[in-house]
């Protein structure tokens, strides 16, 4: 359940790091981690297309890091595929579909994320 709230605090672009300066910059062992995981994640998928997990948390990277929403979705879209009541997986949706600017059908996907997992609730954007 820790893992959970981490994964969607991240997912929502809550946590923050001390490694970006106060101008926001990231620093280059912050950017390198960040492209190592995102590597790594690549790489879990294609070994591994049926963990759902995998899916779910390199839609993440793409969400948060690279801003790619479309590649985010489909990480996302993949993670519900193979595990429809993924409560992670409904709130990253959410949360790519708030960032870019499907505030209406985020709430959909905030409703299944809640209905698999009440206590994703106070997470849940107003």
């Amino acid at each position: 359940m820790v893992l959970m709230f981490l994964c969607c605090v991240m997912a929502a672009g809550c946590l923050a790091d001390d490694r970006i300066s106060p101008d926001g910059m990231p620093s280059n062992e912050f950017l390198e981690e960040v492209n190592g995981s995102l590597e790594y994640y690549d790489a879990l998928v294609q070994s591994d297309p049926e963990n759902a997990e995998a899916w779910f948390i390199r839609g993440m990277y793409y969400n948060n890091f690279y801003e790619q929403y479309d590649e985010a979705m489909v990480s996302c879209e993949k993670a519900l595929e193979l595990d429809p009541e993924y409560a992670g997986a409904w709130f990253l949706k959410g949360v790519i579909l708030t960032n870019t600017g499907k505030k209406d059908e985020a709430k959909g996907c905030f409703d299944n994320a809640t209905k698999y997992d009440i206590s994703l609730i106070s997470l849940v954007p107003t």
